[in-house]
């Protein structure tokens, strides 16, 4: 049987609010190796719903050697897994199916999201990054690792616009899961929050999100 974690998150009312919620310590952990190895960069993810704004509020960081950082993708809806990257993947309507959207950012705040609905398999959602609120911090830590984060806004209307029965409520209950890859860096490597049981590594596996309490 699959032990999927469950999350509580802790709600904001404002942009500045998800701010000085970053210096606090509600992050979880991306640290399950579902496919083994060696590499672990020590990362983590923070959700917080706004329900004044009307959004999801998403922080995703890591610190790993410089070394181990690539980055060349620059446009949206780009190949960014192959980068190091960080994502963040959720199911708005678990009880009606398992259909979800991805979100997958680089380190040069390159993003790339998906829809999955029934409908679209995959395809480029089409948003507006000024929309998003996006914001990428790079920070070196020594001559030798990198700490880099990205933060982001996911309007209710987003989701709408994918799944037009959701309906946020604080309590309420979504899927997901919060991942750091990179397929084609110096040392790959795929690590999530809530463990996934597949062969092979595959983070398109909406049956093995963890529970989100928004």
């Amino acid at each position: 049987m699959l032990d999927t974690l469950s999350y509580k998150t802790n709600s904001v009312n404002s942009e500045k609010e998800f701010d000085a919620a970053l210096e606090k310590d509600n992050f979880v952990k991306i640290s399950n190796l579902p496919w083994g190895g060696s590499y672990a960069p020590e990362s983590s993810a923070l959700l917080c719903p706004d329900y004044t704004t009307g959004g999801l509020w998403v922080a995703l960081r890591t610190t790993e050697p410089a070394e181990n950082i690539r980055a060349s993708v620059t446009e949206f809806d780009g190949r960014v897994w192959e980068d190091s990257c960080l994502e963040f993947f959720f199911n708005p309507m678990p009880h009606k199916g398992l259909g979800y959207l991805n979100f997958e950012n680089n380190s040069l705040s390159a993003m790339l999201c998906g829809v999955h609905n029934g409908e679209l398999d995959g395809q480029p959602a089409g948003f507006c990054s000024a929309d998003f609120k996006m914001r990428l911090v790079r920070t070196p830590v020594d001559a030798k690792s990198l700490s880099w984060s990205v933060r982001f806004f996911i309007p209710f209307s987003f989701i709408k616009r994918w799944f037009p029965d959701f309906s946020p409520a604080p309590g309420m209950r979504i899927t997901g899961n919060f991942y750091k890859c990179g397929d084609l860096c110096k040392a790959p490597h795929y690590l999530s929050w809530s463990p996934v049981i597949w062969p092979e590594p595959s983070f398109h596996r909406p049956e093995c999100f963890g529970e989100i309490i928004l």
